[in-house]
């Protein structure tokens, strides 16, 4: 490439890096307000009872959503760089679910009865709204893959956007004009309007890919798919475990079944920090792939991420200290024991913020192994600090163990990824330290929360201006 045109390129992947973080991110902002919508309905139609077993049913979908998606979007929108045969990266991406989908019907059937005992389940017909939640939601993950690879953030913001909006009104219209049973409500309005996306945005796909219709795909694509994808089963069935294990687990040993709707309810508001979060993972993932065209530099790289954690750890700290008024306002008096979970799971999100940062080296140089078997360790962790935790403290005990578990993995991946990827583990204390100290200080009382909102804008305003004096920017500068 000819030295005077690695600048322009640099900076026009700098500014889709930017302008795609900011259209995945308002489409998950979106997601989120619609999930936080949904936290009146539970107060006024669920006990604390029963939204954790509105929880366990979520986590149940996205166990089954871990084995149908195979790891294929990361390994679809790498493809998709690497061969200009769309039309069949798009035909195997959406064939290959099939298989696991039918497999996770059968597991839910046969284990229906047990898990419905266990986890103190109505009655063995949830579980049917779970298999049907977590296989939609894989296809959304596999079938946004494609307008992401192909950097239509716009198009993915659009279907997003209705897709979240369609399931308030269907919830809406669920709860308030039928007889349909309150949780049959929650989980209907989540997978219907999930599949009716997945069947536009395919549609759209297919038409888009046309001109490759004829174009016959390398020989190796499957096996460079697999190659890729499935080291990172076990990993996001390990993140799943993560995710699940502290409802599964409040719900079989905790003394009160209240906390498991305590820990949902909390879990929900969290929800409001994942746009930024995942908004920005997925545009740094094609980011990254195309570093070669980008000319940009590791460290480059390093500082942009150090950016993106100061700004997760500011919002992670206005969600803890704005927790009373939240719970009091959305919850009421039914979940209001939800207010001392909040804090240290809004600082647990923040540490998945960087988990997602450390696995850069890896993915990097393809060893997505270490990822997968980190995450699995990590799993095992969160087991382990659960079963110590829970019954001393319920839902605060498993918030605690998740929070830790996200900091351990973050760590090790930017251990083993530190030749790729080198940090500043000075750099990385600070940034974990503020996190670990918003449960203490959300229990201050209002005065001081405020201050404590001033002092961490404040150095946040100047962390900020200091990296932008370094030239840090989510453009990279052109080379002299």
């Amino acid at each position: 490439m000819p030295e005077e045109a690695v600048g322009p390129i640099r900076v026009s992947h700098g500014r889709d890096l930017r302008r795609e973080t900011f259209y995945y991110s308002l489409a998950l902002f979106v997601g989120g307000l619609v999930q936080i919508a949904f936290l009146p309905f539970i107060s006024s139609f669920l006990t604390a009872d029963a939204a954790g077993e509105l929880g366990t049913l979520r986590v149940i979908s996205e166990a089954v959503a871990g084995i149908v998606v195979l790891g294929l979007p990361t390994a679809l929108i790498r493809a998709w760089h690497r061969t200009s045969a769309h039309r069949m990266v798009l035909v195997r991406g959406m064939s290959f679910p099939l298989i696991p989908a039918l497999l996770s019907a059968l597991l839910v059937l046969l284990l229906g009865r047990t898990l419905t005992s266990v986890l103190h389940l109505s009655t063995p017909g949830f579980l049917g709204h779970a298999l049907l939640l977590g296989i939609s939601a894989a296809y959304v993950q596999i079938v946004l893959a494609f307008p992401r690879a192909d950097g239509l953030a716009g198009r993915y913001l659009v279907y997003q956007v209705v897709r979240g909006l369609a399931s308030l009104a269907g919830l809406w219209a669920l709860l308030k004009l039928t007889t349909v049973g309150a949780i049959d409500s929650f989980m209907v309005a989540r997978w219907l309007p999930s599949f009716a996306m997945v069947l536009a945005a395919g549609a759209f796909m297919w038409v888009r890919t046309s001109e490759s219709r004829s174009e016959a795909p390398p020989a190796t694509l499957n096996r460079e798919l697999f190659s890729f994808s499935l080291p990172l089963v076990p990993a996001g069935l390990a993140l799943i475990v993560l995710s699940s294990s502290d409802m599964f687990m409040l719900r079989v040993m905790s003394p009160s079944l209240s906390e498991s709707g305590y820990y949902e309810w909390a879990s929900r508001v969290c929800l409001g920090l994942m746009p930024l979060i995942l908004g920005f993972d997925m545009a740094w993932k094609r980011y990254i792939f195309r570093k070669k065209e980008t000319g940009g530099t590791i460290a480059e790289l390093g500082r942009a991420g150090l950016l993106f954690m100061v700004l997760v750890n500011w919002i992670s700290m206005l969600l803890a200290m704005a927790s009373p008024p939240i719970v009091a306002a959305l919850g009421g008096g039914e979940f209001w024991p939800a207010v001392r979970v909040l804090p240290t799971l809004a600082a647990a999100s923040a540490m998945y913020g960087l988990f997602l940062i450390s696995q850069t080296g890896c993915l990097l140089t393809g060893q997505t192994k270490y990822v997968a078997w980190m995450t699995l360790f990590g799993a095992m962790l969160n087991i382990g600090f659960n079963m110590r935790l829970i019954p001393v403290a319920g839902a605060l005990g498993a918030a605690f163990a998740t929070m830790a578990t996200n900091l351990f993995m973050a760590l090790s991946l930017f251990w083993l990824g530190r030749k790729v990827f080198p940090i500043s583990f000075l750099a990385v204390t600070l940034t974990v330290i503020p996190p670990l100290t918003f449960g203490p200080l959300a229990t201050l009382g209002p005065g001081w929360r405020a201050v404590v909102v001033l002092a961490g804008s404040l150095l946040t305003v100047v962390v900020v201006w200091l990296l932008r004096l370094m030239g840090t920017t989510l453009s990279p500068v052109p080379r002299e």
